[in-house]
């Protein structure tokens, strides 16, 4: 038909636009309701299944046009009770190519996305892609299956063969091989025992790693300010949140995410993306969803968020899940409160407790102040009366000092007269004894004047007497000498030398 046709276009080419696959903008089942209802307004939109008052917002009044265009193109002409739009005449239309076909095919099955649960039959594990095989545990029925890499890696599932898994994707013909695999976005383990089993493999591993350990946690900043929010626009959680965390002024910045299942991960890790790019704009990152099943909190038990949230540089806070639910997501986190009114809280402590600080200290500030004036006054009195007896005491001994001073420089000029005195006779006394002595010395040095002069050898020379000498020596007895010996006689004027002949004794 001309109008699915044309709605078909429009949802392909939206879906380029927007860089999403075509089946999120509208399902087939959906446009093949917009094809046979034909809508007009707004009220007969909305009742369309698949088309909500949010994608009436984004895509309504496109959709009306195109259907408003299409309506008098489009009336069926009926011939012989069948409808002559529908007839094809094969003579009058140019065949299609395979490709042609096949493209038309993967146009109409992206339109049949859906969740398929079944046992892992096959897998392998290439560099870009994951092939693997899902079988009705019933019937046996095979679905042959792919996803990228980093969609499995993402997922955090490593599925083996007898695995019981859910998937979420659409199918799509491969065309170089005509070959029919549903193309994944998504895997979930299913059953609440396989989910336990994995969640509790993955808590050893990292507490092994010391991704649990408290000294990893750091404090969430006393009065935060610039908080960076991650939850649902819908439900109840962030509306307890907003109740809750009272009006400090907080500047909250909120990315909008899914935060239901396995698929929801995909939207926190986006919005962890950009939190990170912008990190020096925020004090702090939550995370909040209330409570829910082990298979509702997939996503927070997967491991590439939790490795996200652990080296996340910002401060984070989890307010995930009730009591109950404790997720892993929670446990690496910095903070771990128990719903999203706990976190509301928890950011908004410091600042009731600083609140409620200020109200009591302006109530206790003037019968503080009154308190401290009085104990001042009563020191400052006391601190009087003590400085006024030690001036007292000061200005008594200064008296005293000062009198004390007077005595001293008193004694000590009557001691400078007496020395004076004292002096005087001294400097007289040493006068005549030195003139006593003098005069002794004088008498002795003419006494040994006399003496010498009586002792002079030049004296007896000139008397007659001789000095002999043998060499530098004096001789005084000839004991001393020998035959043959040169002597020097000296006389009282000039001298010889003489030879020994004779000695006598």
């Amino acid at each position: 038909m001309l109008l699915q046709k044309r709605l078909r276009e429009w949802r392909e080419e939206q879906a380029k636009r927007e860089g999403i696959e075509s089946y999120k903008i509208l399902s087939k089942a959906t446009l093949d309701l917009l094809v046979s209802a034909r809508p007009k307004n707004k009220e007969e939109l909305l009742l369309i299944k698949g088309i909500k008052e949010k994608k009436f917002q984004k895509y309504g009044r496109s959709l009306l046009e195109i259907i408003a265009e299409s309506s008098e193109d489009t009336q069926p002409v009926v011939q012989n009770g069948v409808v002559a739009e529908e007839m094809i005449a094969s003579q009058d239309v140019e065949p299609l190519t395979v490709s042609q076909f096949l493209d038309g095919l993967n146009v109409e099955l992206s339109g049949m996305a859906a969740r398929i649960q079944g046992e892992v039959t096959s897998v392998d594990i290439r560099e870009r892609v994951v092939y693997f095989t899902v079988k009705d545990m019933i019937d046996g029925s095979t679905l042959p299956c792919l996803i990228f890499r980093f969609a499995y890696q993402i997922s955090g599932v490593d599925i083996k063969i007898g695995d019981e898994i859910i998937v979420e994707g659409a199918p799509e013909i491969y065309k170089p091989n005509g070959r029919l695999s549903l193309k994944v976005g998504l895997i979930e383990l299913a059953g609440e025992g396989m989910l336990k089993k994995a969640y509790d493999e993955l808590h050893l591993k990292l507490e092994q790693e010391g991704l649990l350990a408290l000294e990893k946690k750091r404090k969430i900043p006393d009065y935060p300010e610039r908080i960076a929010l991650i939850t649902s626009s819908q439900g109840a959680a962030i509306d307890d949140f907003k109740m809750n965390l009272g009006n400090f002024g907080f500047k909250v910045d909120f990315y909008p995410t899914a935060v239901e299942g396995k698929k929801a991960v995909f939207d926190i890790l986006k919005a962890l993306k950009y939190f990170r790019l912008h990190q020096d704009r925020y004090d702090v990152i939550v995370i909040i969803r209330g409570g829910g099943s082990l298979e509702s909190l997939q996503a927070f038990n997967n491991e590439s968020l939790i490795r996200e949230i652990a080296t996340f540089p910002t401060p984070t806070l989890l307010g995930v899940g009730h009591e109950k639910d404790i997720t892993l997501a929670a446990l690496v986190g910095d903070k771990m409160v128990s719903t999203p009114t706990a976190a509301a809280r928890e950011l908004a402590l410091t600042w009731v407790e600083g609140r409620q600080n200020i109200k009591s200290l302006s109530l206790r500030l003037p019968i503080i102040f009154e308190q401290n004036l009085q104990s001042k006054n009563f020191l400052l009195s006391k601190g009087t009366e003590t400085l006024l007896v030690a001036l007292r005491l000061i200005q008594r001994k200064n008296q005293l000092l000062e009198q004390s001073f007077l005595l001293q420089v008193s004694r000590i000029g009557e001691e400078v007269r007496q020395t004076q005195k004292t002096l005087t006779v001294a400097q007289s006394s040493l006068r005549e004894s030195f003139l006593q002595m003098l005069n002794r010395v004088g008498k002795v040095v003419l006494a040994l004047e006399e003496q010498l002069r009586v002792y002079d050898p030049k004296r007896a020379l000139k008397l007659g007497y001789s000095l002999i000498k043998k060499g530098d020596r004096i001789i005084k007895e000839s004991s001393g000498l020998e035959k043959g010996d040169m002597l020097t006689i000296q006389l009282g004027k000039g001298g010889f030398d003489a030879e020994v002949k004779e000695i006598h004794s």
